[in-house]
């Protein structure tokens, strides 16, 4: 009697137990939200896109850079990749600049445009960006190669960083893209977080979360660019068939 108890009770534990672990491994993960820096840099101007037009006259939502606007946006990257929103069906010339803070060129590169979001990424055979300065950038929409005047432009600030060694660490440790993408957005590293996220273009919903959680952090400083971030969304997940 005795030994049928002590089955009984094992048999009963580890059923439990393994109905724990499936519970676990069916638990969805839970995405980290976008932290701000603890002591972010004021932009230079607090929003840069969205208001500026665009070529064609059918959409409301102009050339974006997807970017903090209440605070510069770090990034631990010298070599960083930069993201920005195109509302252009049809293709036309785009042209990427690179400026120090005090307005000096530094890079100049040209693409067609592409509908949706789109990113560069600072070629390594370039100088890489030096830790503990401010550039800024910009987008340009060639509406048409024979008035310049048409052109639209948008731009932002970005500031690179030194990471600190725990965060080194961590990530040195981290086994996926997402835990990846969580430290980074955790340690305000907005540049670093959503140029991890787009690295897989099968994981729409990593871009898509931290495209929420900027639009939430940005609601009480910049209620109008939240509500853009959140338009932009809505666009891209219809743009994709996405509900």
């Amino acid at each position: 009697m005795t030994h049928r108890l002590k089955r009984r009770t094992i048999y009963s534990t580890g059923i439990a137990s393994l109905m724990l672990s499936v519970a676990l491994w069916m638990t969805p993960a839970v995405l980290a939200k976008y932290r701000p820096p603890k002591k972010p840099s004021a932009p230079k101007d607090t929003m840069s896109g969205g208001t500026r037009g665009v070529c064609e006259s059918n959409t409301s939502v102009g050339l974006t850079p997807l970017v903090p606007f209440s605070h510069v946006g770090q990034t631990s990257s010298q070599h960083p990749t930069f993201t920005w929103f195109v509302p252009d069906r049809t293709p036309h010339l785009l042209q990427f600049r690179l400026f120090t803070s005090t307005g000096q060129p530094l890079y100049r590169t040209q693409m067609p445009s592409q509908s949706g979001i789109m990113q560069f990424t600072l070629p390594q055979d370039q100088s890489g960006l030096a830790i503990g300065q401010s550039y800024r950038w910009q987008v340009v929409l060639v509406c048409n190669p024979n008035v310049s005047s048409m052109n639209i432009v948008s731009a932002a600030d970005i500031q690179v960083v030194q990471p600190s060694s725990a965060l080194q660490t961590q990530l040195a440790a981290a086994q996926t893209p997402q835990q990846r993408i969580d430290l980074y957005a955790e340690s305000g590293l907005w540049y670093d977080a959503l140029a991890e996220a787009r690295k897989n273009s099968q994981n729409q919903s990593a871009v898509s979360e931290l495209l929420d959680s900027l639009a939430s952090s940005e609601a009480q400083p910049l209620p109008k660019w939240s509500d853009l971030l959140i338009q932009i969304q809505k666009i891209e997940r219809q743009r994709q068939g996405q509900p």
